[in-house]
């Protein structure tokens, strides 16, 4: 019960930042908290979304090109806020150096990508093509959902994060297998998910039973000959 009015609390309070900043204004970064971290990680940890963090300059053409073209959009805002908790670091302000200090961003804009516990963490290849960029969000989202599946048979099961990472990477090496038998491991792997890698055992198991099924696959039909 204390959780759940925890968490209703902290939603309340990250509805109120969004409309503070977003009442009467045409800010285009209306939906993003603004340049504090903690703030941002503390609604992260509540609502257990990953962060989006959009390191920019109001000086730089670059920057407010791709304000323009891709973040005032309607259609990323509405994405960007239901998936992440988006905060904004505009490093004209010492606050935004910080932040992209902190990230070490050594070019604007820069968009960088966190789950929310911190362990996974990407920098978003920056382009004006908005299907690349989406491509990218979204392997992130998997990422993140396969991290959140390991902690969550870490705590609920009591298994170990090889064991936890291992149960997982097979019942999707498999569900995979099925869809595209003739494909490799590492193909598979990627398309899953971009930085599957980054979660080290889940990677690695995901490979080993791909590669099982496709070893066992090709013995049935040696020994059916």
């Amino acid at each position: 019960m204390k959780n759940i009015i925890t968490i209703t609390i902290a939603t309340l309070v990250l509805s109120f930042v969004i409309a503070t900043n977003s009442f009467g204004s045409n800010d285009p970064l209306r939906f993003m908290v603004k340049a504090n971290v903690e703030m941002a990680k503390g609604f992260a940890k509540q609502e257990r979304k990953p962060m989006m963090i959009y390191i920019h300059s109001t000086k730089c053409i670059s920057s407010r090109t791709f304000t323009r073209q891709i973040v005032a959009k309607q259609n990323f805002a509405k994405f960007a806020d239901k998936n992440f908790v988006c905060m904004e670091a505009n490093v004209t302000t010492k606050e935004g150096k910080d932040i992209a200090k902190k990230y070490n961003v050594l070019s604007v804009p820069a968009i960088i990508m966190v789950s929310y516990d911190q362990d996974l963490e990407y920098t978003v290849e920056m382009k004006l093509d908005s299907v690349s960029l989406y491509n990218q969000f979204r392997s992130f989202l998997t990422a993140n959902s396969l991290h959140s599946q390991v902690e969550m048979l870490e705590n609920t099961n009591g298994l170990s994060q090889e064991a936890a990472s291992k149960a997982i990477a097979q019942s999707y090496a498999k569900r995979d297998f099925r869809s595209n038998p003739n494909a490799s491991a590492e193909m598979m792997a990627a398309e899953r998910t971009l930085q599957i890698n980054k979660l080290g055992n889940l990677y690695k198991e995901y490979i080993i039973e791909f590669n099982k099924l496709a070893n066992e696959k090709t013995t049935g039909k040696t020994t059916k000959k």
